[in-house]
């Protein structure tokens, strides 16, 4: 076992040398050099990363170099399988032990460890709680331990999981060993009840940027969420994304609508079996359904790199929630869109859940995070300066890459139609709903409003210049702004606020936001959904090629290759095992494995290619 206080000397160009013959790539990603020296070290650290900014490889790369084996602590089996996967794919000697694996699968993997056999052992919390377990442990010769999603130990988190309090013990049990803990999102409190909670010793202390500059954050307002979300899906046809929705009724709801358009979409929620859950993920994993419809219960346990859009229907309850779940988009680097919908009746309903505590400082805590959540729709504000705000990191905007920096939105003034608005409400006693005050102010002859007798009212089509969708979404933000409220659970009526009545006495003027189309934002879209320069006919037949070997070999297309290498690939076109190697995420593994495959693919292509070319138009030889 390697004491804390032992020294090795790997200088940059060791490491470099092992990250380009392991995992492909010449040089390190933000932190990663300095995560791996401390943990060759020797060293406790936490390192707080963003989602997408290789956190696996700050500890697969020392397990490869140490004496042992690392044990990581991860929560899901699901995210095991993905890790252990990729680690195989290159060359790390890997191996899971959870719950579904037979007693011959058990014993297998018992028998490896004893043998030395193994870089990595991957656990979840719960298996320290099975009797022997920690003995099983001592026995071994450890390299060092690796806590992912570290901030499953806080209950400060918004992943509490009290199965990872047993963490608590490993740096008094094993005095010698270091421990490693990663997690994308942490804020200043969560990060100070990992630290307390896991005990570590003089720990370095890894706090990178949040940004994640290839997402693009955009929202709206709520109008038709089905029709929203189609237009949306269908500026990023054939491509792999998740749909988030608060409750298992939605979710079902909006699966089977996009089934009914013709979308190949998936459903997963807590309410179904573990079979059809797992069948579910595994279809999304391997792009046999690129759509997942799917409440928060489809969380840490997607390691894919290609999502290229997380589309949320229903506000999240909090901030760290809402980036950790949007963080499964664009894994690779790749530019990826984030879409969030909101409505009064969502806040309303965060509100609720979050006055369900009967702790005082949790119900605080809750309502805190719920009007955070808002106030980062609601504002005419940088997105991704109110986002990295909350995790205490200040950023300079304009961004370029959310709806308010780009001009997709902007800020007007709206008093007038508001008090057009708010003196409907009061003219009509308050006693209705959204739909008769719109009704009023659009000037309907309908049946209601002749034996109301509310056509006489001063008020009566003073709005008749504006869209039903207008009113519509201008009650919304009375509402958001609290101006207006809304009174009764089975037929809620509008009512006039304090705030209202400033505004309708001419005290106070209101402005809300309101979205604009921009060429800026086709544009933007057209790029990003076209990096780089490669061949685009190349680059499909490379994946062909990809999802012909995942299916041999039983693996989803990312563990053989990233997409991001496939474009490089086709816009180099190698001709050589040489050239090959110089792809980012091309190691030795990979080559030996793989290379002869897409190699052959790429040169077939370039024959092809080059024939085309050299055969005369018929037409064009025939006027020649």
């Amino acid at each position: 076992m390697h004491a804390l206080d032992s020294r090795e000397t790997w200088n940059d160009a060791d490491l470099l040398a092992a990250l380009r013959r392991i995992f492909g790539y010449t040089s390190f990603r933000p932190q990663q050099r300095d995560i791996i020296r401390g943990i060759l070290d020797g060293r406790d650290s936490l390192s707080i990363m963003p989602t997408g900014g290789g956190k696996s490889l700050c500890f697969q790369l020392p397990a490869a170099l140490r004496d042992g084996v690392c044990v990581v602590i991860s929560p899901l089996i699901s995210l095991m399988k993905d890790q252990v996967d990729a680690a195989c794919a290159n060359g790390l000697r890997a191996a899971a032990l959870n719950s579904s694996l037979d007693a011959a699968g058990r014993g297998a993997v018992h028998a490896a460890l004893r043998e030395g056999a193994l870089d990595l052992l991957y656990i979840s919390p719960e298996r320290l709680n099975v009797p022997g377990f920690w003995d099983t442990l001592a026995a071994l010769p450890l390299a060092f331990f690796a806590i992912d999603e570290a901030h499953c130990i806080s209950q400060w988190g918004h992943d509490f999981r009290p199965d990872y309090l047993a963490l608590s013990g490993l740096v008094e049990r094993f005095p010698g060993c270091p421990v490693a803990a990663f997690t994308a999102t942490a804020t200043p409190e969560v990060e100070r009840d990992i630290l307390q909670r896991l005990g570590l010793r003089d720990p370095l202390l890894i706090r990178s940027s949040f940004d994640r500059p290839n997402l693009f954050y955009h929202v709206q307002p709520k109008e038709n969420v089905h029709a929203q979300l189609t237009a949306f899906l269908e500026r990023h046809a054939g491509e792999s994304g998740i749909v988030y929705r608060s409750t298992r009724k939605k979710v079902e709801e909006t699966a089977a609508f996009l089934q009914k358009k013709g979308f190949r979409a998936g459903c997963y929620h807590a309410g179904l079996g573990d079979a059809e859950r797992a069948r579910a993920q595994e279809a999304f994993r391997r792009d046999e359904c690129p759509l997942m419809v799917a409440t928060v219960a489809f969380g840490m346990g997607i390691d894919k790199p290609d999502v290229r859009f997380v589309a949320h229907l229903d506000l999240p309850k909090n901030l760290e929630s809402y980036y950790q779940e949007t963080g499964r988009a664009g894994r690779d680097g790749d530019p990826a869109h984030c879409l969030l919908l909101y409505s009064p009746a969502d806040m309303a309903q965060l509100l609720y859940f979050a006055r369900q505590s009967e702790d005082e400082d949790q119900r605080a805590v809750a309502e805190r995070q719920a009007y955070a959540m808002l106030d980062y729709a609601d504002r005419n504000e940088c997105r991704r300066k109110t986002l990295l705000a909350y995790f205490g990191e200040a950023y300079q905007a304009p961004c370029g890459g959310c709806d308010v920096c780009t001009g997709e939105i902007r800020e007007e003034d709206y008093t007038i139609e508001a008090q057009k608005a708010l003196s409907a409400m009061v003219r009509s006693g308050c006693r209705f709903g959204r739909v008769l005050i719109m009704d009023i102010l659009m000037g309907a002859d309908s049946r209601r409003i002749r034996e109301t007798g509310f056509h006489s009212l001063p008020t009566y089509g003073v709005g008749k210049d504006r869209s039903r969708r207008f009113w519509r979404y201008l009650i919304d933000a009375l509402l958001r702004h609290g101006l207006a409220a809304t009174e009764g659970e089975d037929y809620p009526v509008l009512r006039v606020t304090e705030a209202g009545w400033e505004t309708l006495r001419g005290k106070n003027p209101f402005r809300a936001l309101r979205i604009v189309e921009t060429r800026a934002k086709r544009t933007r879209e057209k790029t990003a959904a076209d990096p780089g320069s490669a061949d685009e006919s190349l680059f499909q037949r490379l994946r062909e090629e990809r999802r012909r070997l995942a299916e041999a070999a039983q693996v989803p297309p990312y563990v053989i290759f990233h997409d991001r290498a496939l474009r490089e690939m086709a816009a180099r076109k190698p001709a050589s095992p040489e050239e090959l190697l110089d792809v980012p995420g091309v190691g030795e593994k990979k080559l030996r494995q793989y290379g002869e495959a897409f190699l052959a693919a790429i040169a077939a292509h370039v024959s092809e290619t080059d024939v085309s070319a050299a055969t005369p138009d018929p037409v064009s030889a025939a006027s020649a």
